[in-house]
């Protein structure tokens, strides 16, 4: 010390420092427990934010759907309501095969109504069928079929008109002017491919005529013929409504079989590569069953094409009609 003092045992202060709160280890675990909790309660109030939102989104999503839901079977009771009208218009098959004892008629609407139909009528002594392919499908196609119905049967059965080339001239003038077409009027090229027979029930004589619409002739010992139409269809913005078809005298013998179709079964899409059937194979399958019955044929047609079709959305009206002499 100052005087010289020499101490032999040592002397020891002990200083403590305090650091300030902020640096306690307490106070690292306080903050991080209160933002954890501050996390999770963050994190649950969004939650819950979300779940109401959603709530409400959900109710509304109901109400549409069910809005939807009601008008939707509105709609679909119509048609099905039109289809029953549609059906009812459609001439009687008991009519038809009573006329033509061995025939079939293989009809496959892709929507509820068509727009491919056929149609059947008897005047002074011929009798006349006609498969009609109307322009769209469904309930378009539908109005379609009811304008070409209506007029074919003011043609036949009131004006007594029963050549074939006749009727398909005056159907395509009715056409024309029930939709206002032609003559710069309407520009819609709305219209109908037609394929019709008519038979004289005493000679047994067979006229057609085709508007885009070919006859396929399968004779009794298996040998296929096809006759083509006209290339024109029945109707269309076209500005000539003097169109002309031609009639056919086919020559057909015993148990010779005549095919009119749409062509709705040879555009099918399908098969293993998603390809159309074609009328190549279409008239191969003809020419495979032409020993059978035309029930038989019938069923056959609408087997093949279930199993062509497999998965595939069916892309347009089927009609097929044969008729054995």
């Amino acid at each position: 010390n100052n005087d010289g003092v020499w101490n032999e045992t040592p002397y020891h202060i002990h200083i403590k420092v305090v650091p300030p709160f902020w640096r306690t280890i307490w106070f690292y675990i306080l903050v991080s427990v209160i933002g954890i909790v501050g996390i999770i309660l963050f994190i649950q109030m969004r939650t819950r934010a979300v779940k109401r939102e959603n709530k409400i989104l959900e109710n509304k999503v109901n109400e549409r759907t069910k809005e939807l839901a009601e008008k939707n079977r509105d709609i679909t009771s119509s048609i099905e309501y039109a289809k029953r009208i549609q059906e009812a218009i459609l001439p009687a098959k008991d009519q038809i095969f009573s006329s033509f004892q061995n025939a079939f008629i293989l009809y496959k609407p892709k929507d509820i109504v068509s727009g491919d139909f056929y149609w059947y009528g008897v005047k002074n002594g011929q009798k006349i069928f006609a498969v009609v392919d109307c322009t769209g499908h469904g309930v378009p196609g539908a109005f379609m079929s009811m304008i070409g119905h209506n007029i074919l049967n003011q043609i036949v059965i009131e004006n007594g008109i029963t050549d074939p080339e006749k009727i398909l001239s005056q159907l395509h003038v009715g056409v024309q002017q029930a939709l206002k077409q032609g003559q710069n009027q309407v520009n819609t090229n709305d219209g109908m491919d037609v394929s019709m027979i008519s038979v004289n029930e005493k000679s047994g004589e067979v006229t057609w005529a085709g508007a885009f619409r070919p006859v396929v002739i399968l004779r009794a010992d298996g040998e296929l013929e096809k006759v083509d139409g006209n290339k024109s269809s029945v109707g269309g913005a076209q500005n000539d409504m003097d169109r002309k078809f031609t009639t056919h005298v086919l020559k057909l013998n015993k148990k010779d079989t005549i095919y009119l179709y749409s062509d709705g079964y040879a555009d099918q899409f399908g098969g293993e590569k998603g390809k159309k059937y074609m009328v190549k194979r279409f008239n191969d399958l003809l020419c495979a069953n032409y020993m059978y019955s035309l029930n038989e044929q019938q069923k056959e047609l609408e087997n093949t094409f279930e199993q062509w079709r497999g998965n595939h959305e069916q892309v347009d009206d089927v009609l097929v009609v044969g008729i054995r002499f």
